[in-house]
């Protein structure tokens, strides 16, 4: 087996050899820089347009479930038929991911996101011809669509950070470019039960759902064609000397997205460790949805209202506290410590919750909430990075993109099983799964000794680029 160390030095070597070799074709032997590296201020144009794609995405993915019996009686058709609208979402993901993430490493990342907002406008433009009663099935064809696009989404943020952001930025813009879908689902939970009212009239609610499903397709097309003009594939030089390694490694030892992810799934003992715990985290924070409910009106009845405002904190805060967190990840490098605090946090925060819960003290129980949001959402980016570290140099899209199964695969298992406990034995029967669920996670980060080979090979180009040391040179493209 070869050593990994040896591997990043003779990469290093090789690229000083090929640009010293390019430097005096070129008559120039003054640069003396191996590794070429630059940070474009177009990076924040690309994760912008990213974040716009996924907030039109994640908006739709709820619409219909977070108003359920108004859609049940509009269309005339059962509850568990609107949940289909929620469902077809995740059989979507485990149908179509690995095929998209061959296609993703063929296209490469500009085509991804060209396809990947094409089908969401494309599902969006269909559901506005579903404005009648009698076509609940073209409103689940248009939701299928936005389905696939979900596959196009979730493996991006980590690519496109190691593309375009140097080592001191991955992290903040991984969690910047995964909470776009905290903030297409806040957007949805604020908006859709205000526009669309439960009227006696039927016509009513119709013309209601038609002016969402018009605004919504007039954004997704905006969206596509603003990434189908402006959004390119990966800059000119590299952003940082490990992914300049990564590109070269790419390109001499390349054998293929099969042999990848057989060595990911078979030989990396580290990522199948991070992909189990951070299937267990993130899977209590995709249950939290669907538990908040019966949680909080065992003790706050009739406060419907209230489990939104508790959602919507629960994303927003959770999303700032994390970004927060992404930038010490980024200022430190501190992988292990960091997500070790963090999912021993989400115990205490959830022990939290659960007492504030039977305390009956509503703004404690928002408070709790917040916080709790913090710890589940911010280990979904550093679970991100963590697996880059990982993983490299391999592909971030293939890799994250198996990441990401994890959460939707336990979630299926969790989601349910933390229901019929609390529905069998009792809200603190259900607090109980969730915590053991948590401790599991935590127990795995802890034991996992993950090997920052990201790191390393950054560490090997500065060894051997001693003019660059570490300087990126920030121009405007």
């Amino acid at each position: 087996m070869k050593n990994p160390q040896m591997t990043d030095i003779y990469v290093a070597h090789s690229l000083k050899a090929e640009f010293t070799e390019e430097n005096e074709e070129n008559g120039n032997t003054s640069s003396g820089s191996p590794l070429k590296v630059q940070v474009f201020k177009r990076r924040w144009v690309q994760l912008f347009l990213y974040v716009l794609w996924g907030i039109c995405s994640s908006y739709q993915y709820p619409q219909f479930v977070i108003i359920g019996h108004i859609i049940s009686r509009y269309y005339d058709v059962s509850t568990l038929a609107v949940a289909s609208t929620s469902i077809v979402l995740m059989v979507a993901y485990a149908v179509f991911l690995f095929p998209a993430l061959f296609l993703m490493e063929r296209i490469g990342l500009k085509w991804t996101v060209v396809i990947g907002a094409a089908l969401t406008c494309l599902g969006a433009w269909i559901k506005v011809f579903s404005r009648a009663p009698d076509r609940f099935p073209l409103l689940l064809t248009g939701q299928a669509m936005v389905a696939i696009s979900q596959v196009f989404i979730a493996p991006v943020p980590g690519k496109l950070a190691a593309f375009w952001f140097g080592n001191d930025q991955l992290a903040l813009a991984t969690a910047i470019g995964c909470y776009a879908a905290h903030v297409g689902l806040s957007i949805c939970f604020l908006t859709v039960p205000i526009f669309v009212r439960n009227h006696d009239d039927v016509e009513k609610i119709g013309h209601e759902l038609s002016v969402i499903y018009w605004t919504v397709a007039i954004a997704c097309s905006v969206v596509t064609l603003a990434v189908l003009f402006l959004f390119q594939d990966e800059p000119p030089a590299p952003p940082s000397e490990s992914r300049a390694l990564q590109k070269s490694t790419h390109e001499r030892f390349d054998t293929g997205v099969l042999v990848s992810f057989k060595k990911l799934l078979t030989k990396n003992r580290n990522f199948i460790i991070l992909w189990n715990a951070y299937g267990l985290i993130v899977a209590v924070f995709n249950s939290t949805g669907t538990v908040l409910n019966p949680l909080f009106l065992t003790h706050f009845k009739n406060c419907e209202v209230d489990v939104g405002i508790m959602s919507l904190l629960l994303c927003f805060v959770g999303t700032i506290g994390s970004l927060i967190i992404a930038s010490i990840l980024d200022k430190t490098k501190k992988f292990r410590v960091i997500a070790i605090t963090v999912s021993s946090s989400s115990l205490f925060c959830e022990i939290l919750f659960a007492t504030t819960l039977n305390m009956e003290i509503k703004w404690t129980v928002f408070l709790s909430a917040s916080l709790f949001g913090i710890t589940l959402i911010s280990f979904s980016a550093i679970g991100f990075e963590l697996c880059a570290e990982a993983t490299y140099p391999e592909s971030q899209a293939l890799s994250t993109g198996i990441l990401s199964t994890a959460g939707q695969i336990y979630g299926a298992f969790v989601t349910p099983l933390i229901l019929k406990v609390i529905h069998v034995y009792g809200d603190t029967a259900g607090h109980a799964v969730i915590l053991a669920i948590l401790g599991l996670g935590t127990l795995l980060t802890i034991s996992n000794k993950i090997d920052l080979r990201r790191q390393r090979a950054e560490e090997s180009a500065m060894r051997y680029n001693p003019l660059s040391q570490g300087v990126l040179r920030k121009i405007d493209k």
